[in-house]
């Protein structure tokens, strides 16, 4: 009866040099299918990243106080369009309008009477207001006519006044008469937390995406909120986006009803940047 008989060291060594060079073959296959593929699903993050930022951005503004979109660069005061960088940041600064609607006037058959007309004329008191229920709460501010010429500037507190409390069906208002009547005697409500900034900081250079897109609110709460735009710290705030190596907003008044924010983002990871853009229509009638 003959023993069995085992793998010799020359069969070993032969077994596992032919499978190194099949391995080796088939990673040569493999591996550029899997780079392709981790490529992609980088390029797919950074993609959902700026398009969630910039469609959150969207929303927001589209609900903006006539006329109170106004942009800054680190180093400048109000401009039309600003892009982060090395040496300057980029800010966008809004009133957020949470609700409107119509106020009662003297022609207006006010549900309470004649007592529920907005009178210009006097100190801001209670009004009716008309139409659906509102969504107005106390300590909330209300805007009527903003221009944001001077004199119907919302941000200086020409035109806006704060709510001392809500009623069914009316509002009254706190401070001292409101100086013009909307035209189409309409009314927006800032809530209490006050303007936002979105604010593209620590741009990096050479697409380092070492940049952030930061949304901020509750840092002016009280009237007025400020005739110059406010430049939040670095940090703070909500964090939309990062990574950035590139941003910039731009504020386009393309008639006196109608204006366009654009929106750009860059984004930069592993040495590939991805570059989205958005346009928003704001209506400016106020």
């Amino acid at each position: 009866m003959r023993c069995p008989r085992g793998f010799t060291l020359v069969e070993m060594i032969m077994a596992l040099t032919i499978t190194g060079i099949l391995a080796a073959m088939v990673a040569v296959f493999i591996a550029r299918p899997v780079e392709g593929y981790v490529a992609s699903s980088r390029r797919a993050g950074m993609t959902d990243v700026a398009d969630l930022a910039l469609k959150r951005m969207a929303l927001d503004i589209r609900t903006a106080v006539p006329n109170s979109v106004r942009l800054r660069s680190t180093s400048s005061a109000p401009v039309a369009s600003c892009s982060a960088s090395l040496a300057s940041n980029c800010y966008l600064e809004y009133l957020p309008a949470r609700s409107g609607g119509r106020y009662c006037t003297d022609v207006d058959a006010c549900p309470s009477g004649s007592g529920g007309a907005l009178d210009f004329g006097a100190d801001a008191d209670y009004f009716d207001v008309l139409g659906p229920t509102h969504e107005v709460g106390a300590n909330d501010f209300l805007v009527v006519y903003n221009t944001g010429q001077s004199g119907l500037d919302a941000y200086a507190g020409d035109n806006i006044r704060p709510v001392s409390s809500v009623g069914a069906g009316g509002i009254t208002l706190a401070g001292a008469k409101l100086p013009y009547s909307s035209p189409s005697h309409r009314f927006q409500a800032v809530p209490a937390s006050g303007p936002v900034t979105y604010a593209c900081e620590s741009i990096g250079g050479g697409g380092t995406g070492s940049g952030s897109l930061r949304r901020h609110t509750a840092y002016a709460t009280a009237l007025p909120f400020g005739a110059l735009q406010p430049m939040p710290g670095p940090g703070g705030g909500t964090l939309l986006a990062d990574d950035l190596s590139g941003c910039a907003f731009t504020y386009d008044a393309v008639s006196a009803a109608n204006g366009l924010v654009t929106l750009s983002l860059t984004l930069s990871r592993e040495g590939e940047s991805i570059t989205l853009h958005q346009q928003i229509h704001v209506d400016n009638i106020p």
